[in-house]
């Protein structure tokens, strides 16, 4: 009976994981630029542990002196939005997410894009046939 606590007790220990996000810079490796999986494989890696604060994946799509790059890596103290762009000239769009390899993302999601036209289009379409 005590072996049987003993696995209980052991099995509701949390785990320490690590976060893994893709790690590279388009202007160092042009294939960091791509959002397909397969080609990104190489960049998965751990993100160092932290002695405190919120681990996170991000991604940076930069323009810098006209020239676009693109960067991937791990981050700290995430920030109270999830997206978020800079002005001027010089200018980024950064994201940031809490998933394993979820920095693989393009910069604009078209699939999330469609779903909130069509949602908002069936919220609408039921509030007019409620109000009837």
């Amino acid at each position: 009976m005590q072996l049987v606590y003993l696995v209980l007790f052991l099995a509701l220990i949390p785990t320490i994981t690590t976060l893994r996000c893709y790690q590279c810079n388009s202007l160092e490796v042009a294939a960091c630029a791509n959002a397909e999986d397969d080609n990104l494989a190489q960049f998965a890696k751990d993100c160092p542990q932290p002695s405190s604060g919120d681990l996170y994946c991000r991604k940076i799509v930069q323009i810098v002196n006209k020239e676009k790059s693109i960067v991937r890596s791990c981050g700290l103290k995430k920030g109270t939005k999830d997206c978020y762009k800079t002005a001027g000239v010089n200018h980024a769009s950064v994201c940031s997410c809490q998933g394993d390899l979820c920095n693989s993302a393009p910069s604009s999601n078209r699939q999330q894009q469609w779903m909130t036209i069509v949602s908002s289009i069936m919220v609408v379409a039921v509030s007019m046939i409620f109000v009837r």
